[in-house]
């Protein structure tokens, strides 16, 4: 209840220091990662602000709900609900922050402290409490939705062991896909080279390609027994069985940014009189493996809940 709470009051505190003649640091144009609501314009960043962090607050107080009330017996329909709302106040910042992390980590050692100044920005601050509220409201929902006995089956077992076969390779694909695009920028093949491009944006954007790989090998894990137990090679983990939480959680954070991203990717993109609709355009084939990402986000989280589906069920046969 706590993490939703702060992300409301983030949000509400955003909006309020706006109306009273400050700036909405959510559409904040001098901000690299402070623009999430710029598209909007500042009034409606404003009331955007407002709702969501409302939906945020509702959301904590559904988890306060006393049994057998309508809040309780809809609590998952509500919490999702609630979540998505919340979710749709960011945009790819978050996870582009994420891939270039080691970026700014090593530019702090080489070149002083102030080049990592983006970390300590309001507006990354705010989106991270919002981001964590709503993943808290999406836990909680998933918390709700406990297995049965009756449903610990071979057949159910089976069903779930296909079903995160299925999903995994699914989301597999697209940072696979996205990888590829940003080495073969790197290596200036023609359709993805541009004079845009600095070093520095291929470098980071190898950065971004080492860390979507890393994602899929995770993925994978998911259907391969070293997701289940740890592999031999980890020294006084080898042999224990995985914690479901330590791989689910993960990836139904990750699904989130992704979905968070594609939200950005598709406004940033194809809205109406946006140069970067002709930008995408001349570059077509470094496009393409973002339009997965939308898929990319559904299939990783059905991946995660089927996963832990087929665990519990395992643990529950035994």
């Amino acid at each position: 209840m706590i993490l939703p709470l702060l992300g409301s009051v983030a949000l509400l505190a955003v909006a309020a220091v706006s109306l009273l003649g400050g700036h909405n640091v959510l559409a904040d144009a001098s901000d690299n990662v402070g623009q999430p609501l710029l598209f909007l314009g500042e009034t409606l960043a404003d009331v955007w602000c407002v709702v969501a962090g409302t939906a945020l607050l509702l959301g904590a107080l559904v988890l306060l709900a006393p049994p057998g009330s309508w809040p309780e017996r809809q609590r998952v329909r509500l919490l999702v609900s609630l979540a998505v709302v919340a979710l749709l106040t960011l945009d790819h910042t978050v996870i582009m922050v994420s891939g270039y992390l080691p970026m700014f980590l090593v530019r702090m050692v080489t070149e002083g402290p102030e080049t990592a100044a983006i970390l300590v920005s309001p507006g990354l601050g705010v989106q991270l409490l919002t981001l964590a509220g709503a993943a808290a409201l999406f836990l909680s929902a998933r918390d709700a939705q406990a297995l049965r006995p009756a449903d610990a089956t071979s057949e159910s077992l089976d069903q779930a062991t296909r079903a995160t076969r299925r999903w995994a390779l699914i989301a597999i694909e697209a940072p696979v896909l996205y990888a590829l695009s940003r080495v073969l920028m790197a290596l200036h093949v023609p359709g993805f080279r541009s004079p845009e491009f600095t070093d520095e944006l291929l470098l980071a954007g190898l950065g971004l390609g080492a860390a979507a790989c890393g994602g899929a090998v995770l993925t994978w894990g998911l259907m391969a027994s070293w997701g289940e137990r740890f592999p031999r090679w980890m020294i006084g983990l080898a042999g224990k069985r995985v914690p479901i939480r330590m791989a689910v959680v993960p990836a139904l954070v990750v699904a989130m940014l992704v979905m968070c991203a594609s939200r950005a990717i598709l406004i940033g993109g194809f809205a109406p009189g946006e140069e970067n609709w002709a930008n995408q355009l001349e570059l077509p084939l470094i496009l393409l493996p973002q339009l997965l990402w939308p898929l990319w986000s559904v299939a990783l989280a059905k991946a995660a809940l089927a996963y832990e589906r087929r665990r519990r069920i395992s643990e529950m046969l035994r």
